[in-house]
């Protein structure tokens, strides 16, 4: 298994480029989407379940989870309509190992302004 290096070092272009959580984790899955043909969300571990997040790409079918951790706790996932081959699981991995500390906020503010 190996991850795409072109699929990582884009999601660390976005990491780099990005200002705030919300704008990296809806980059990476847009990107992840673009890049697999297949619809790309996240989920936030919130009080021990999961909590949607956002979604890029069509509405189908969830077929694959990969976990994303923060310090050995699983913190979300992302959940897509792909199915990942080893290297594509891998890709996905990267790509959570690197979005990981982004995903420690909260996502849904009910559509409001938040201001720390």
């Amino acid at each position: 298994m190996s991850a795409d290096p072109a699929v990582v070092a884009a999601v660390q272009t976005i990491v780099d480029g990005a200002e705030e959580a919300d704008q990296i984790l809806l980059g990476t899955i847009a990107h992840l989407a673009e890049r697999y043909g297949a619809g790309v969300g996240l989920r936030f571990v919130e009080e021990g379940t999961f909590t949607e997040g956002p979604w890029a790409g069509e509405p189908a079918e969830r077929r694959t989870e990969v976990p994303i951790h923060y310090d050995g706790e699983l913190v979300g996932e992302f959940i897509t309509a792909a199915e990942l081959d080893d290297d594509a699981r891998a890709t996905f991995e990267a790509v959570a190992a690197i979005i990981c500390d982004y995903c420690l906020v909260g996502w849904d503010i009910g559509g409001e302004d938040w201001e720390p």
